[in-house]
């Protein structure tokens, strides 16, 4: 059975219009969620609950002595002292120091962290500049700058409006005439 080109052509139209029908007939959330592009929300019921906390294992706390530092605030400074110099926590920094290996001072020679010049701060100070360091009133003038009272001048706001108006009145530029001052008092 062959079909001719006008009727084939009439079939597939008719096919194609058959399935937009269909699709259309469908559920359009339906169909978005079948293609994957539905909004997917979370189940609340399947939220998981956590464990409770669980209590420490000593109950033996003692209270705090009053006036003494409690054991949370160690000195931050002779902590970071005994990591840098590998010492154990329970012994004190200054008993009992480690001894360094060869292969460690193969290592400070190579680097040149032996031969340390003690004058080394005023090395620094004098690169970035010596004026800072030996001068303290440099630094002073720069922190707690003060005008001087003579150029601290404070324009009188009423006289200051009235001249403007005038000069506009006048068809003189704002520039012309002295600017009103307030005179302190001392």
């Amino acid at each position: 059975m062959k079909l001719s080109r006008a009727r084939r052509r009439w079939l597939n139209v008719t096919t194609v219009a058959l399935l937009l029908g269909w699709l259309a007939a469908c559920s359009l959330q339906g169909t978005r969620e079948m293609l994957g592009m539905g909004k997917q929300v979370p189940d609340e019921y399947l939220v998981v609950e956590h464990a409770p906390l669980s209590l420490p294992p000593n109950f033996d706390l003692r209270p705090p002595r009053p006036g003494a530092a409690g054991a949370q605030y160690v000195d931050l400074r002779k902590r970071a002292e005994r990591i840098l110099r590998n010492l154990s926590s329970d012994s004190p920094p200054s008993t009992s120091e480690r001894t360094i290996s060869e292969g460690e001072i193969a290592l400070l020679t190579g680097a040149g962290a032996l031969n340390v010049d003690s004058k080394v701060r005023s090395l620094i100070d004098g690169d970035n500049g010596d004026y800072v360091a030996e001068d303290e009133r440099f630094v002073d003038d720069l922190m707690f700058w003060q005008g001087d009272d003579e150029s601290t001048l404070i324009v009188d706001p009423v006289a200051e409006a009235k001249r403007l108006r005038v000069n506009a009145a006048a068809g003189l530029p704002v520039t012309y005439g002295n600017t009103p001052t307030i005179e302190r008092k001392e």
